[in-house]
């Protein structure tokens, strides 16, 4: 059985409470190509206390139900045996403390299986942070006292690119449903993705009226791993009755990734119509 979560930005994971340990991960997005097998990413520890590292490696992927309600599966066995390369990374070094203000490069190593076929691959990277733990001390009250420290989690991607990689995005169909309570109009695109590798990029929709001014735009740097509904909302209680055209454009860049990275596609694009009639 599949298992969710909701989907929450940058596929980060944090637990935090006032002066807390603070890590920066950089890169957020690492990718690896076939003849490399090796990269780097940094731990910068921004907080005023020591703090205790650890690296792990999960897979998961972000998905879409008919609705085009955004969840990660965590737990897809078919899945994973096709496209996980958790198992074959390691870390360097792989637990460490950093003190305030210290930085420490992490070197990952992969060795999948050589016959894998072409296309992209990926895992999580887990970083884990907690405040060093000071020893417990007893005081003179005879009872004893410690400091207990949040651990926070950071989930970062890594890529392998292997051999000739493809992908690309099909529109297959869009629909308008409008709540009329809410004002509000959701735009559902039913959407194939090909070729071997994830859709990285970014997603703009646009709402036209007659005169071909734009009234309300909607945009998002996304993945999409598999064929989904990709949905848009937009306030529209404001706008006049009239038929507005819609679209929406999927392109292969990012401002986080560069677009030696990303895997290039052909910009894809579709226009429906609505026409708003209180």
């Amino acid at each position: 059985m599949k298992k969710y979560l909701f989907l929450i930005p940058l596929l980060s994971i944090f637990i935090i409470d006032s002066g807390i340990s603070q890590i920066t991960i950089a890169p957020t997005n690492m990718f690896i190509e076939g003849n490399t097998r090796f990269g780097t990413y940094m731990v910068i520890n921004n907080s005023n206390e020591t703090q205790e590292i650890s690296i792990d490696f999960t897979f998961s992927y972000s998905s879409s139900d008919s609705a085009g309600t955004r969840s990660i599966v965590t737990d897809d066995p078919e899945i994973e045996d096709q496209y996980s390369i958790a198992e074959y990374i390691k870390a360097f070094p792989r637990n460490f403390t950093l003190a305030k203000d210290q930085r420490q490069i992490v070197r990952l190593r992969l060795s999948p299986p050589s016959d894998l076929p072409d296309g992209t691959y990926w895992a999580r990277i887990k970083t884990g942070s907690s405040p060093e733990a000071p020893p417990v001390e007893l005081q003179a009250s005879n009872t004893v006292s410690a400091k207990v420290g949040i651990r926070v989690e950071q989930i970062t991607g890594i890529f392998y690119k292997k051999g000739n990689v493809t992908t690309g995005i099909e529109i297959s169909d869009m629909n308008t449903n409008y709540d009329s309570e809410k004002g509000t109009l959701t735009l559902l695109t039913d959407i194939k993705r090909t070729g071997n590798s994830p859709f990285l990029g970014s997603i703009t929709a646009t709402m036209k009226n007659p005169s071909g001014e734009e009234v309300r735009r909607a945009f998002s740097s996304t993945s999409i791993y598999f064929d989904g509904i990709y949905k848009n909302i937009f306030d529209i209680k404001d706008l006049p009755n009239d038929t507005y055209s819609i679209n929406i454009t999927f392109e292969s860049q990012r401002s986080d990734i560069s677009s030696t990275d990303l895997v290039q596609m052909k910009t894809v694009s579709n226009t429906t119509t609505y026409s708003k009639r209180n």
